[in-house]
């Protein structure tokens, strides 16, 4: 478990996969994140667990998102290297709208992006962002 001021980045667990769902599902977040439709939270949303438990396995650093003080979840964090012969990585972060606005998000990212390139040893981290998730763009822009 790593911690930052405010959170710990604890490592995923299969219990962590209802948190998930209901991450990705929520109207605020979904459209930000994915132009996928939304998943029902019933045995229908077997795919939807299938594909956050590959994300999450796959990730070279991958990471749930919960208060320091609280342990209570509040999102999750992705980092993929595609191109290991050329240490370039991609980024991803997801909290849940009532975490948004309080600089969690930044404190994640900073977090992460010293991560990568300190211990890591990328050389290059991208990642992707709807135009319309102005918070996101603000934070990238930060850091």
């Amino acid at each position: 478990m790593l911690a930052t001021a405010r959170l710990l980045l604890c490592p995923y667990t299969e219990a962590d996969l209802d948190d998930l769902i209901h991450l990705w599902n929520d109207p605020l977040v979904q459209p930000l994140m994915t132009t996928d439709e939304l998943t029902p939270r019933s045995s229908s949303s077997l795919h939807l667990k299938k594909r956050l438990r590959a994300q999450m396995e796959s990730a070279v650093f991958g990471a749930i998102v919960r208060r320091r003080d609280t342990g209570e979840f509040m999102g999750q964090v992705v980092l993929h290297v595609h191109e290991r012969k050329n240490r370039d990585g991609t980024y991803g972060i997801c909290l849940e709208p009532r975490f948004w606005n309080r600089g969690y998000g930044t404190e994640v990212t900073a977090f992460v992006v010293d991560y990568a390139f300190r211990w890591i040893g990328l050389q290059r981290l991208s990642l992707s962002v709807f135009a319309s998730n102005a918070r996101a763009v603000a934070v990238y822009d930060k850091t």
